[in-house]
């Protein structure tokens, strides 16, 4: 199987239900990340201001066992606390938790990536991937709209998929995940109806995980990272539904 994809002509929406954004770039060890930190926040800190040391917990499955390492990462933060740049000896990171523009998340990717490349050269990737969650809350959407509104209306029949003759939507969830190829690199899709433990509400989940593993040419990442962001943008134009793109149309504050 390999995804077909329609492109979309990309719009900026008032909002949006992402709940994160997330730029992930793999690549070989580099025991020396932490002697030059400081050179690479010279490179970032223009829009990553802030910074933290964290501890991290990485566990491998070995066929012998469970391998558990621990290692620090290096936190460079948004002064608003927005967005996070993490590095660690195997990762680069950009997790972003108040989406707005593609511009703004490409800028700041990039910054990261060619500070990366700049401080730590040579360098052997091995992985990067752009990710898109969403999370659509039925409840938020009919107390802005003021009026109720069904999943119907929200999620397109295709990705509302359960079966009516032996479950109906109250009390129900469910979880699908396809993965395929694209023309360069793969693109994983996981929807679905969950419930959410913070408030106990229903959710509809649409996570798209756009991404390529080696070989590829690190230089190309500006490319992908364009090409990644208007895959996942089709195929979620593909699952919103008519209310959804209303709500998603209707300014924040607005009656």
């Amino acid at each position: 199987m390999v995804w077909q994809l329609t492109s979309k002509p990309h719009r900026v929406f008032p909002r949006n239900p992402l709940a994160a954004v997330v730029v992930d770039l793999r690549f070989y060890p580099i025991l020396k990340v932490a002697a030059k930190v400081p050179e690479f926040q010279d490179r970032v800190r223009s829009i990553f201001a802030d910074y933290q040391e964290q501890p991290q917990q990485l566990v491998m499955v070995q066929p012998f066992g469970v391998q558990v390492a621990h290692e620090k990462v290096f936190a460079f933060k948004k002064s608003d606390g927005s967005a996070t740049l993490s590095l660690n000896t195997t990762s680069l990171t950009l997790d972003s938790r108040r989406h707005e523009h593609r511009a703004e998340l490409i800028s700041e990717a990039m910054l990261g990536v060619r500070s990366l490349l700049d401080v730590y050269s040579p360098l052997q990737a091995t992985r990067f991937g752009l990710r898109y969650i969403n999370f659509v809350d039925r409840e938020t959407v009919a107390k802005d709209l003021e009026r109720a509104v069904s999943w119907n209306d929200l999620i397109t029949a295709r990705f509302l998929s359960i079966p009516s003759d032996l479950a109906d939507w109250e009390g129900t969830s469910y979880n699908i995940e396809v993965s395929s190829r694209m023309a360069q690199g793969e693109l994983t899709l996981r929807y679905g109806l969950m419930r959410d433990p913070r408030d106990g509400r229903d959710k509809f989940r649409f996570d798209s995980d756009r991404y390529i593993e080696s070989p590829f040419d690190v230089l190309s990442i500006d490319r992908f990272l364009a090409l990644f962001a208007d895959d996942a943008y089709s195929v979620f134009v593909d699952a919103k539904g008519p209310v959804l793109e209303e709500w998603m149309n209707k300014a924040e504050g607005t009656t």
